[in-house]
C-alpha cells in the first residue's frame, strides 16, 4: 500500500506532539510501540534502528543520569551519607526523557520511507513556500553530508597512526575541536557551490514554480489522516482534563 508523504508527515507531527506533552513513562512507552509498529507497517528495516540510535546512546545515558540525580521526590533508592542521589521521581523523569527522545527519533524515521522529492512536493502542495521546502530538503541532505565529512577526517587522522581510543579525554576533546574546522570549511565550500548552481538555474526568478509530478491523496491517506487527528485530539483532551 502506497501512502502519501503528507500522511506520514501528519503521523510524525501527531506522535511527536504527544511525546512532548506526555510525562508518564508508560504513555511514552506505548507511543514508542506505536511508532515501531508504524515503521514495520511502512516496511522500514527495523534492524537499521540500532544504527540510527547508536550515536545517541551516550547522550541518552547522560540525560538519564542527570534526571536521576537532580530530580527529587518520592521514595529514595540510593543515598551517600545524608545526600539523596536517586529517587523514584528521578528514575521516572530519566525514563521519560529517554523514551521521549526515542519516540521522536523513531517517528522521524517514518519520513525516510519516502523520497526527498516526494517530501518536498508534499510540503509545497500543503501551500508551504517552495523556498522553505527547498531549505528543508537541503537540511536533510546536508546532515548526512556533515556526518560523512567528519568520518572522513577522523579516518584520515587514524591512518596517520593516531589511535583515538587510547587518547586521553582532554586531548581527545582538543583534537575534535581542531578537526571540526576542516569539516565546516568543506561543508561551506559545498554550500557555496550549491548556491552558484541555484543562481545558474534561476532559483526564485519567478514567484511560482511548476512541477512535473503531482501527489494525490487516496482513500487510505484520508483514513490515516482522519484517524491520526481524531486519536490525537482525544488523547490531548484526556490529558488536559
Amino acid at each position: 500500500m502506497k501512502v502519501d508523504p503528507r500522511s506520514k508527515m501528519l503521523l510524525v507531527i501527531c506522535i511527536s506532539g504527544l511525546a512532548l506533552i506526555y510525562n508518564n513513562p508508560l504513555q511514552l512507552a506505548l507511543l514508542l510501540a506505536v511508532s515501531l509498529a508504524l515503521l514495520g507497517a511502512f516496511r522500514f528495516d527495523i534492524g537499521m534502528i540500532g544504527g540510527y540510535l547508536r550515536p545517541l546512546v551516550s547522550l541518552l545515558l547522560i540525560l538519564f543520569l542527570i534526571q536521576c540525580l537532580f530530580t527529587k521526590g518520592g521514595q529514595v533508592w540510593l543515598t551517600i551519607g545524608q545526600l539523596e542521589l536517586v529517587s523514584s521521581a528521578g528514575l521516572i523523569a530519566g525514563a521519560s526523557v529517554v523514551l521521549r527522545i526515542l519516540v521522536v527519533v523513531n517517528s522521524a524515521m517514518l519520513l525516510t520511507t519516502c523520497s526527498s522529492r516526494d517530501f518536498v512536493l508534499g510540503l509545497i502542495q500543503w501551500k508551504v513556500p517552495y523556498e522553505i521546502a527547498f531549505m528543508v530538503s537541503i537540511a536533510l541532505r546536508f546532515l548526512p553530508l556533515f556526518r560523512d565529512e567528519m568520518q572522513n577526517v577522523i579516518t584520515a587522522v587514524q591512518l596517520r597512526g593516531v589511535e583515538l581510543k587510547k587518547v586521553a579525554w582532554g586531548e581527545k576533546i582538543s583534537m575534535y575541536r581542531t578537526l571540526i574546522f576542516p569539516v565546516v570549511y568543506r561543508t561551506m565550500l559545498k554550500a557555496q557551490q550549491l548556491s552558484i548552481v541555484m543562481e545558474a538555474r534561476g532559483f526564485r526568478a519567478y514567484p511560482r514554480r511548476t512541477y512535473l509530478r503531482r501527489l494525490d491523496l487516496y482513500w487510505a491517506d484520508y483514513v490515516i489522516m482522519s484517524l491520526a487527528l481524531t486519536v490525537t485530539v482525544i488523547l490531548l483532551v484526556g490529558q488536559i482534563l
